[in-house]
């Protein structure tokens, strides 16, 4: 239940804070202040629901809000966040349900106002590229907003174009044909390349158990066959893998590749020394931990213009979290699965349990390929501030992420690219 409250001298230095009303003459605020309505809410107030077509604009001033959309996507914005600067949500009907996680003071301003006050270059500006990625103007947003937000399309028409890296689709899918029938063979090569693991589980699922979520690859094949499996290896290297020109994009698809196999090694090899019952699925969710990145990667690919390696790696720190949570959900990944994946991606991640779980795996795993590799990119914090790293015992500069696992992931890489041809 939201309520009206009162205008007051500061209102128009408020408007301000806000994209692109920072830009705005002080008349047009004043118009504004008087035409918006000013409103706050309690805790656990709905402040906008999923298929609203109330053409107005929402704009937070205080408290944190929670964003909802239909596919179970969540994520919390507090007013000073960047993504607060702009509308929560502008598309009508809304695809996404508003929450109030704390009191909060927010602005409904008309969107008819909107568009009349400012001038349509302005308005494309409005629309928040740091979460509603689909509600991004493509003509006016920088590069991570237009490549995100067409990912985003692609995965609503259902035909996102995942690229592999293509020498090793080249390798894996070598091998792959010449196996003609045995499927546990074939499962194993395809755990080299992160991107047709995952096809072969879409496929599967989606072919075979529409209602359903394949587990893991093995599980994927077996339901194939051979002659499917292969089928599907030859088309992925045909038709979407892609061996580019340019410096960056090469370096990029070969280092996330690099990261992906190496920390799904590293990943089975603690599960194992664990005792968990399953290390196969610390592997996997060790493959897929970058799958929003290699995802950026494949559009980058087909962008208008080259790609910068800052621009590139400022897009997959920002949206690779979220760009693989969209592909796992709308390829029906197994949701346990999915979310330790996604878990996996933040360093300082704490689910708050004694016992470690999966994607306490995958951190560890994580920070012994950042640490070997001497990966700048987006170095994990002083390891005794890792949740992931105390709950293992991993945290201390003689535990075996610093000896026995770094020799086994290095060891692993290069017998791996030897298998596959690469160097």
């Amino acid at each position: 239940m939201s309520t009206a409250e009162p205008t007051d001298p500061q209102s128009v230095e408020e408007l301000k804070r806000f994209t692109p009303l920072s830009d705005l003459s002080y008349d047009k605020l004043l118009e504004i202040v008087e035409k918006a309505q000013w409103l706050k809410a309690k805790k656990r107030s709905q402040l906008m629901d999923l298929g609203d077509t109330e053409d107005s604009s929402l704009f937070l001033l205080r408290g944190n809000v929670l964003m909802e959309a239909a596919d179970g996507r969540q994520r919390v914005i507090k007013h000073t966040d960047t993504a607060a600067r702009s509308p929560l949500s502008r598309l009508r009907p809304s695809r996404y349900r508003v929450s109030a996680l704390t009191p909060v003071h927010y602005i409904k301003i008309s969107n008819a106002l909107l568009d009349e006050l400012t001038d349509l270059e302005d308005s494309s500006e409005m629309i928040s590229s740091h979460y509603l990625v689909e509600e991004t103007s493509e003509g006016n947003a920088d590069f991570s907003s237009q490549v995100v937000a067409r990912i985003y399309e692609d995965l609503q028409k259902h035909v996102l174009r995942m690229l592999s890296w293509h020498p090793v689709a080249l390798g894996v899918s070598r091998q792959i044909l010449a196996q003609p029938k045995d499927v546990s063979a074939i499962a194993g090569w395809v755990l080299l390349d992160p991107v047709l693991a995952l096809k072969f589980m879409k496929s599967a699922q989606f072919q075979h158990r529409p209602s359903g979520s394949v587990p893991n690859v093995a599980s994927a094949t077996s339901q194939m066959g051979s002659q499917k499996a292969r089928k599907l290896a030859f088309m992925n290297l045909f038709r979407e893998s892609r061996d580019p020109r340019t410096l960056a994009l090469q370096e990029a698809f070969r280092n996330a590749w690099e990261r992906s196999v190496s920390v799904a090694a590293v990943a089975k090899r603690l599960a194992e020394e664990l005792g968990r019952k399953d290390p196969a699925e610390a592997e996997l969710a060790g493959l897929l931990h970058n799958i929003g990145e290699t995802t950026i990667i494949s559009y980058a690919y087909s962008y208008y213009r080259e790609v910068s390696v800052q621009e590139l790696h400022n897009c997959t720190l920002m949206f690779g979290k979220e760009t693989g949570r969209m592909v796992l959900s709308h390829w029906n990944i197994h949701h346990s699965l999915a979310q330790n994946i996604c878990d996996a991606t933040e360093w300082l991640h704490d689910h708050g349990r004694r016992e470690p779980d999966l994607s306490d795996i995958v951190i560890a795993a994580r920070a012994c390929i950042q640490i070997s590799r001497k990966d700048e990119s987006n170095p994990p914090p002083p390891l005794p501030q890792i949740p992931a790293l105390k709950r293992l015992r991993l945290d201390t500069p003689n535990s075996i992420l610093a000896t026995e696992l770094r020799a086994f992931a290095d060891s692993y890489l290069e017998e791996t690219k030897l298998k596959l041809g690469i160097e």
